[in-house]
């Protein structure tokens, strides 16, 4: 993750947000606790680490001249995500695709592990407490196509990998990732996993369904 230097960051005091400017000599501002709106030639962006996953997201693109590229990213601390873990879930999913279900995933030190909190479900609802300190979320809309709706969009404003599964019923399920900083969202590939789950159509909700991040710097 890039950081600010020089001046305004040594001598700025901490706050929840942080404001960066990418110029050609460097990024200036001070950085949040939580996370950083960044500047840059493309437009704006947000940032932000934890100890599990880094990740930088465009906003809203733009051209801001006199300023420098600022790459979007999404990186894991501990490698990808094992596929048989999310298989697993997929398979809990697809054995009652009339109730919506919620699964997590957590680093617990030594490998990644699959979380299932206590949860009440029905075809169109799913209430449950979301766990802490998670990687990813995963939720399915049984035989309903896989689309993360303005409910999940309003429950979904931590900063992790998230993902929603659909039709079930079907011979090949649907899935749509992405990834959240703090209420901004962007589409993720497989490349987050150990690859590709064959019998799985992965679904791009982004407006350039080409172009998801895949990773790097």
């Amino acid at each position: 993750m890039a950081t600010a230097s020089g001046r305004d960051a040594a001598t700025a005091r901490p706050t929840p947000v942080g404001y960066l400017v990418n110029r050609k000599e460097g990024l200036t501002g001070a950085q949040g606790i939580g996370y950083d709106y960044v500047l840059g030639s493309g437009g704006l962006y947000v940032q932000s680490e934890s100890a599990h996953l880094t990740a930088r997201v465009l906003v809203a693109p733009c051209e801001v001249r006199g300023l420098a590229p600022v790459a979007e990213k999404v990186e894991l601390a501990h490698g990808p995500i094992p596929a048989r873990l999310f298989e697993l879930g997929l398979c809990w999913f697809e054995d009652d695709p009339d109730t919506e279900r919620f699964f997590a995933v957590r680093w617990d030190g030594r490998s990644y592990r699959l979380v299932v909190p206590e949860q009440e479900g029905t075809a169109t609802r799913l209430k449950y407490r979301p766990p802490a300190g998670v990687v990813a979320e995963f939720h399915s809309h049984g035989r309903s196509r896989a689309f993360f709706s303005a409910t999940d969009d309003r429950d979904e404003q931590g900063f992790r990998i998230y993902g929603v599964a659909g039709r079930l019923d079907s011979d090949r399920p649907e899935l749509s990732l992405r990834v959240g900083v703090y209420g901004h969202f962007a589409p993720v590939q497989w490349s987050q996993f150990d690859g590709p789950n064959p019998g799985l159509r992965l679904v791009a909700e982004d407006p350039d369904p080409t172009n998801p991040i895949e990773g790097g710097d």
